[in-house]
């Protein structure tokens, strides 16, 4: 393990794509560095360069090499035709087109004791239920999220017309280094290689639907809609986040704090949120866990992201997002 921490971004100029590894405050064109720091070495070769989603396929092996070159890069070895500057790019989602996101519902107490005090539950049964988190009678909540929602770190968020209540959620998100099925949650951590930001921004007049009172839950309109999922700037690897449980999640709208959170509240730990989706999936290289949001969202208050917003989101130590909130514009 290296004495230099680094994370990487996925990140465009006017070119194609491509991974930027940042050591301190200084960015570094992966591809490029890779062919600086390989020059009269043997071993030690990068599998999948050109991608965060491509590394994560053998992150282990990727990992020590990618913890190599962040010791030569800040030893000054790569040479100033290898640097970009992190603050003239565009930021893309770290991992793009990854094979399933998977999101937590109801995973920190005061979050479900507001949406509870929203109207959420209709009746006294509903409302037992959702309150109760003991763990031998309940178990963790999880949704699929359309990759296609994901967005950049400083992307608009856009707000459709058929829509007039968009929330926020501020979340830790976690990335799968490893296959697995059925892992136990003492060792999900070694099957994820890296965290990063994310809002799980939410239409919640889609995502409660009137016109089905029976079934009422519509997951896939209230959370999948272009640009609802902003991910990173930054990917960071877990061997650099020293407790994943100690980290603060901050979300304001238009400069008013709306969530102030620490991760170690959740109800089901990040661990038991893997276990309980390997028993019903396979968890492969690249794909998305998130792991629930605090409380604060506007649904509880009955206030709602409107165009002209701006929401700046960050978990502790994974960079900040900051979202234009945007309408949307139909054609006829």
């Amino acid at each position: 393990m290296t004495d230099t921490p680094f994370k990487l971004a996925t990140v465009q100029t006017q070119s194609a794509p491509f991974v930027m590894m940042v050591v301190a405050d200084q960015g570094w064109v992966l591809d490029d560095l890779y062919k600086a720091w390989r020059q009269g070495k043997r071993g030690g070769a990068l599998l999948g360069v050109s991608s965060i989603r491509l590394l994560l396929d053998d992150w282990d092996l990727n990992f020590e090499a990618l913890c190599e070159m962040a010791t030569f890069a800040a030893a000054g070895n790569a040479g100033p035709d290898v640097a970009v500057d992190p603050g003239e790019v565009r930021y893309l989602p770290p991992i793009l087109n990854p094979g399933k996101m998977m999101y937590a519902a109801a995973n920190y107490g005061g979050h479900i004791r507001e949406m509870v005090a929203a109207g959420t539950a209709k009746t006294d049964e509903e409302r037992d239920n959702m309150l109760d988190r003991d763990k031998s009678r309940v178990r963790p909540y999880s949704f699929l999220k359309a990759a296609s929602a994901l967005s950049g770190a400083y992307d608009d968020i856009v707000i459709p017309p058929d829509t007039t209540k968009v929330d926020w959620e501020v979340e830790l998100a976690l990335a799968m280094g490893r296959s697995g099925k059925r892992i136990p949650a003492e060792k999900a951590m070694d099957y994820v290689a890296g965290f990063m930001t994310t809002n799980d921004v939410s239409a919640r007049d889609w995502n409660m639907r009137e016109d089905w009172p029976t079934l009422r839950t519509d997951w896939f309109g209230g959370k999948s809609h272009d640009t609802f999922a902003p991910m990173g700037p930054y990917f960071v690897p877990r061997a650099f986040v020293p407790d994943h449980t100690k980290l603060r999640l901050t979300l304001k709208v238009s400069g008013e704090t709306k969530q102030d959170g620490i991760t170690g509240d959740m109800v089901f730990s990040a661990e038991e949120q893997i276990e309980h989706c390997s028993t019903l999936i396979t968890l492969d290289p690249g794909d998305i866990l998130s792991t629930g949001t605090p409380e604060g969202v506007g649904h509880g208050a009955g206030t709602y992201l409107k165009a002209g917003d701006v929401v700046e989101t960050e978990v502790e130590g994974m960079g900040a997002q900051r979202n234009n909130v945007v309408a949307e514009v139909v054609e006829q």
